[in-house]
């Protein structure tokens, strides 16, 4: 409620309201899925809770503040575009916030608390699960706007992973609602990375697995805010098997004109 409220209420929160049009996300999505803004105050989420009847305790166990070496505490997320993360029954339990304007990290999430245990949640897996259950598979993207943007245009079958490789209880809950699953990270090196090494927990909880590689190197917020959910789905329906996704980016990555590269492509594939 605080978040919300400064999103829709404040000078400050306006700018972040700004930067969801550029983006593309519209007044339904946001409301549903209850986003908002912190403000660059590093007392605002604290004095908020202390006027709400919040203890000291219960504050610092939040996940919402940051301890300070002198004493007390601040705020955690101060001047971010915030998401709410829920468990599967759509109960709130930990924030993703991304910064506006300058700043590192870029996305920062709460840390692990009472109630929010790193990689043991999907974002969005509340909205998606029906969907997923009836679609018979799901598509896994790794960012907050990689999933809002297709669940807006109608493409509801799918999580994120925040932000992080796919963990081994991400997949099991996963498991839950589909075995099979199509990995659609981003085009660029780190989501590479990511993708082979989701490739590998999921070969190993036995998921039948394709992959989603878009053109242009596009993500697929971007992809569908250019060419619309009907080209995206289109492309869903001629998803490779993840092996030729894993031979195709050996025979680009490595020289093929040497022996050697021949063998660094063989040893690349032969994991899998």
């Amino acid at each position: 409620e605080f978040f919300e409220q400064n999103l829709i209420e404040t000078a400050e929160g306006r700018r972040a309201l700004d930067y969801l049009a550029r983006r593309g996300v519209n007044e339904e999505t946001r409301k549903a899925f209850r986003l908002g803004y912190a403000p660059n105050n590093y007392d605002a989420m604290g004095g908020y809770l202390r006027s709400r009847g919040a203890s000291t305790v219960q504050i610092e166990r939040s996940g919402l503040v940051t301890l300070k070496e002198s004493g007390g505490f601040y705020d955690r997320f101060r001047n971010r575009l915030m998401f709410p993360i829920c468990d599967t029954q759509g109960r709130g339990i930990a924030f993703g916030g991304r910064i506006l304007g300058d700043g590192e990290p870029k996305y920062l999430n709460s840390p692990e608390t009472a109630l929010y245990t790193k990689g043991m949640n999907l974002f969005g897996l509340n909205h998606a699960r029906e969907a997923i259950r009836q679609r018979g598979y799901a598509i896994l993207v790794e960012g907050y706007l990689d999933f809002l943007i297709p669940f807006q245009a109608g493409v509801r079958n799918l999580v994120a992973s925040l932000g992080t490789a796919l963990t081994e209880n991400q997949a099991r809950l996963l498991g839950r609602y589909a075995r099979r699953i199509v990995v659609n990270f981003d085009p660029d090196s780190a989501g590479q990375a990511a993708t082979k090494r989701s490739l590998e927990l999921l070969l190993t909880e036995a998921f039948k697995v394709n992959v989603l590689t878009l053109p242009d190197n596009l993500d697929p917020d971007e992809y569908i805010r250019a060419h619309g959910p009907e080209s995206y789905l289109k492309l869903l329906k001629g998803t490779h098997p993840f092996l030729d996704y894993i031979v195709d980016q050996a025979i680009s990555t490595h020289d093929q004109t040497r022996p050697t590269g021949k063998v660094e492509t063989i040893n690349a594939i032969l994991p899998y």
